[in-house]
């Protein structure tokens, strides 16, 4: 609506200016972009180059360990119809595992017969912002702005 508020304002004051004793400028002037909506209002920035809304390191143990090491994770909010967080790790072997979010609560892991997850146990745990996933000899902690944005 502003847009077109400025666009009439723009003619009135072009034709005004026109008393007849001299030809019209045919040229047209380039309407004004839209302006853009912030992000967030719209949808979820991309990091660039991937698929990722937000990539970062998180701490990760394998093997039974705790949570020490650090894994490389990217986060693709909205993922699912239902509104699932998919967040997915890179394991320190070069594996990814899916960690599927709802909110900021872990509810599921990928699991496959080959790796043997299949069977293993998904438990979690908060600790204010912070939730720590144990999945079979598997060890994940996510903040909640890393899931939910922010």
């Amino acid at each position: 609506m502003r847009t077109h508020t400025i666009l009439a304002a723009t003619l009135a004051f072009a034709l005004a200016g026109c008393n007849g004793s001299e030809p019209a400028d045919t040229a047209e002037e380039p309407a004004a972009p839209e302006p853009a909506a912030p992000v967030g209002e719209t949808e979820d920035a991309l990091v660039p180059g991937t698929e990722y809304h937000a990539t970062a390191p998180i701490p990760c143990g394998v093997d039974g360990a705790a949570p020490n090491a650090s894994c490389e994770a990217g986060v693709i909010r909205q993922w699912g119809e239902d509104g699932t967080t998919l967040v997915e790790v890179t394991k320190p072997d070069g594996m990814k595992r899916a960690i599927f979010v709802r909110g900021t609560e872990p509810y599921g892991a990928d699991s496959a017969e080959a790796d043997g997850s299949a069977g293993w146990d998904f438990v979690t745990s908060r600790d204010g912002d912070r939730v720590t996933i144990t999945y079979g000899p598997e060890s994940y902690v996510l903040v909640d702005a890393f899931t939910e944005g922010g």
